[in-house]
């Protein structure tokens, strides 16, 4: 249960896109450190594997690092202001993939949703649909079920 103790940061950086639009980008940065002033600071690699999951053209990830420079503290390690902080709950989903808070689970059997939510000292599985629905969340549920993660609730995907 070490897992239990990372933590993830949503971060969003304005920049600009191909065309010299202004655009705010959301990157979801694992394995950070919270300072006691509420930053968080991370190292290049994970801002790496953030920027490497939102597929930006070249323009708007040269844009995006460039942004980025004046949050760079040490060589290779970064310090901000974080939009929000979750934590894992040191579960895996089917796939072996770590569960945080704000994580949306899908059930093998495609029925509703689940978003992983932290109430009342530990975490929950809330159903999407009925939000009064809840039950704890347990590795031998999540295995049972086939639950995989499909998205964050800060991630807006489009259809």
């Amino acid at each position: 249960m070490t897992d239990r103790f990372k933590f993830r940061c949503g971060i969003i950086i304005s920049h600009y896109d191909d065309d010299e639009n202004d655009i705010q980008t959301l990157l979801l940065v694992n394995n950070v450190t919270i300072y006691d002033d509420g930053e968080v600071g991370f190292d290049r690699e994970s801002l790496k594997e953030a920027v490497k999951r939102e597929n930006l053209s070249e323009e708007e990830e040269r844009t995006l690092w460039n942004s980025l420079d004046e949050y760079e503290v040490f060589e290779d390690w970064y310090q901000m202001p974080a939009d929000f902080i979750e934590q894992c709950t040191g579960l895996k989903d089917k796939n072996g993939k770590l569960i945080y808070d704000g994580d949306i689970l899908k059930p093998n059997n495609n029925t509703i949703m689940k978003e992983v939510v932290y109430e009342d000292g530990s975490y929950w599985a809330k159903d999407t649909v009925y939000f009064h629905d809840k039950c704890h969340i347990f590795q031998k549920w999540i295995d049972e079920c086939g639950y995989e993660i499909i998205g964050n609730i800060h991630e807006v995907k489009e259809e």
